[in-house]
């Protein structure tokens, strides 16, 4: 084999081999899964892209909702829309899947991204911190310094 060609030879195996450890690795992500938030609603979080994303995949409706609208709580959740969003033209979307996270970056413990809260019709900055196997803390952050966070427990086996 000529040089050129081992050359080339080489560079195809390495990037086969990069190709296959990337997806290798976005594939055994801590955060990948179904999680539940403390009020029963549940978040699965998948690869999209280069990112993972958050869908929420069971709706719950808040007590304090439920106060203001009580007819939510007889409505088919196919029928629940994201009436808090500030932008008149997303307001239409259904509130099952979703998409409430965009986390870009992440060391395998802790992944920044952006957080949308459909209670409040708001996106913040934050980040999902793993705590254990079975474990994420979520924290959203104005002016990236006062944050508030919730831990979600993981459903079923990882």
């Amino acid at each position: 084999m000529k040089p050129v060609q081992l050359m080339r030879a080489l560079l195809a195996a390495l990037s086969v081999t990069m190709a296959f450890g990337s997806a290798a690795a976005v594939a055994q992500a801590p955060i990948e899964g179904v999680w539940r938030t403390p009020l029963e609603a549940e978040i699965t979080i998948a690869p999209c892209g280069r990112e993972w994303c958050g869908y929420l995949t069971k709706v719950v409706v808040p007590d304090y909702i439920l106060e203001t609208v009580p007819d939510a709580a007889n409505m088919p959740v196919e029928e629940l829309f994201d009436q808090r969003n500030p932008d008149p033209a997303l307001r239409a979307r259904k509130m099952l899947g979703l998409q409430i996270l965009a986390l870009h970056s992440g060391n395998g413990e802790v992944y920044q991204g952006e957080i949308y809260n459909p209670e409040e019709g708001k996106t913040y900055g934050g980040y999902l911190e793993v705590i254990g196997p079975d474990e994420v803390k979520l924290s959203g952050c104005v002016l990236l310094i006062l944050c508030r966070g919730e831990n979600w427990e993981r459903v079923g086996g990882p």
